[in-house]
């Protein structure tokens, strides 16, 4: 039976509570829990947000263990998870990027905080002059309690989702846990491994291998409890390394992503960075990531079911995405995050915005009814914006995007694009109304 707190109620919480904080700006220390009032920031927080249509569906949820508090049970399970923060709702932040490449997911209940990958180089601009190391630190500083992040996941190695480490690690201050791909891939991510890895596990943070977390060795557990109420299911994939000496199964780096589900009450994420089904590699030897994920996950629907919302792997790449996943997740929102290529990008066919991801494959895959599937709401961070998006983990979902610090551009065929989209309240400006998605892709 669905949970929900009467709007009445909701309306008398507002009118009458005090002293509550802005999002991030909470004094409290991790050894106590948020008290903020829930439902009363809960409205504040999505009182200029749009209403996106998407009801949680009770299908989505996994249901959470409960035991009491011991703080020598190890760190991440139920009797000892990484925060004590409690909130009545779920923010999932995503990092417009300033190159056509790069994912950065920040995630909030309370005062606990998750990082999902850094994105490109923090080095790089956006066209309008700003910095993207700017750009995320001031948002780790406002999001952050204390500049302690609980969770850090690094989905695998390379530049476009750990080159944003730097903006990451000014802000913060210390860190939980860190769960990483978990293998050597020599000097193209030495600088991860020795500034981010080794920096944080000698102040005391807790590092996992993937591999040790689905097989529950060296202290893994394959479910981390954030918070009492926010979990993740760490999935198996086939394609994690056994010895972190061995480097990467495959010459693709992409299927060596791993992958999870994040849960907080009904409400369901999944996560693979670039995981994709690509059997010939880009060096020889690849894989089919998607396929095997399901193939060895599927026997446990408990835990590998629909989903309320997903993130596209690979930027929507062609080999991403793959119906076999779909039809499993089901997903009712879908984000893909790719920053705007630039007006020379050439791509089979097109060119400038037309030329780069997402790819058409991978559109017509989510905005098409498969065989059992509803058509998900889609949002790409460089027509959107930086995105957020809210939810009580019961009833609906909300989200707001930003205005573009991307300018996107490009042409296809006699049409041409020259135009910030984006905006404060982003009102269904999903990717099939845009002139993007119409000139390049027809939608």
């Amino acid at each position: 039976m669905k949970r929900f707190v009467p709007f009445v109620l909701l309306l008398i919480l507002s009118l009458t509570a005090c002293n509550n904080q802005p999002i991030g700006s909470s004094n409290n220390d991790n050894s106590s829990p948020s008290i903020e009032q829930p439902a009363a920031s809960y409205l504040e927080r999505i009182q200029n947000m749009a209403d996106i249509g998407i009801t949680i569906d009770s299908d989505d949820q996994t249901i959470a263990e409960t035991a009491a508090y011991d703080e020598n049970a190890p760190l991440g399970s139920v009797a000892h998870p990484l925060s004590n923060s409690e909130s009545d709702y779920l923010e999932i932040l995503t990092f417009e990027q300033p190159t056509q490449y790069g994912d950065a997911y920040l995630i909030k209940v309370g005062d606990a905080t998750i990082a999902i990958d850094f994105g490109n180089s923090s080095q790089q601009d956006y066209s309008d002059n700003s910095t993207y190391f700017d750009v995320m630190k001031d948002t780790y500083d406002a999001y952050l309690n204390n500049g302690h992040l609980d969770l850090l996941i690094l989905t695998h190695p390379h530049a476009d989702h750990y080159g944003g480490y730097p903006a990451m690690k000014e802000a913060t201050k210390s860190i939980g846990m860190i769960v990483d791909y978990g293998y050597n891939y020599y000097y193209r991510e030495q600088n991860y491994r020795r500034d981010v890895v080794d920096y944080y596990v000698n102040m005391g943070t807790e590092y996992h291998r993937i591999y040790d977390m689905v097989n529950e060795q060296d202290n893994g557990q394959k479910r981390t409890y954030v918070t009492s109420e926010l979990f993740i299911d760490w999935l198996d994939t086939g394609y994690y390394s056994e010895n972190f000496n061995d480097g990467a199964m495959v010459d693709d780096l992409n299927v060596t992503s791993l992958a999870g589900i994040l849960a907080y009450r009904d409400f369901t994420y999944f996560f693979s960075g670039d995981l994709q089904n690509n059997p010939d590699g880009y060096g020889g030897t690849g894989g089919n990531g998607e396929t095997s994920l399901v193939q060895i996950n599927n026997a446990n629907p408990e835990i590998f079911h629909e989903v309320t919302m997903m993130k596209a792997a690979h930027h929507g790449s062609s080999k991403g995405g793959n119906d076999v996943l779909l039809d499993v997740l089901e997903p009712k929102i879908v984000t893909i995050s790719a920053g705007a290529p630039y007006a020379t990008t050439y791509y089979n066919g097109k060119t400038g915005v037309c030329g780069g991801h997402p790819h058409l494959q991978t559109l017509t895959r989510y905005l098409t009814k498969g065989r059992k599937r509803t058509i998900p709401k889609v949002y790409l961070n460089f027509v959107n914006g930086t995105t957020s998006f809210v939810t009580d983990g019961i009833n609906k979902v909300y989200m707001a995007g930003s205005p573009l610090r991307m300018s996107y551009e490009g042409s296809y065929l006699n049409n041409e694009i020259h135009r910030n989209h984006g905006s404060i309240l982003d009102l269904y400006n999903d990717i099939t109304t845009t002139e993007w998605g119409q000139v390049c892709h027809g939608l």
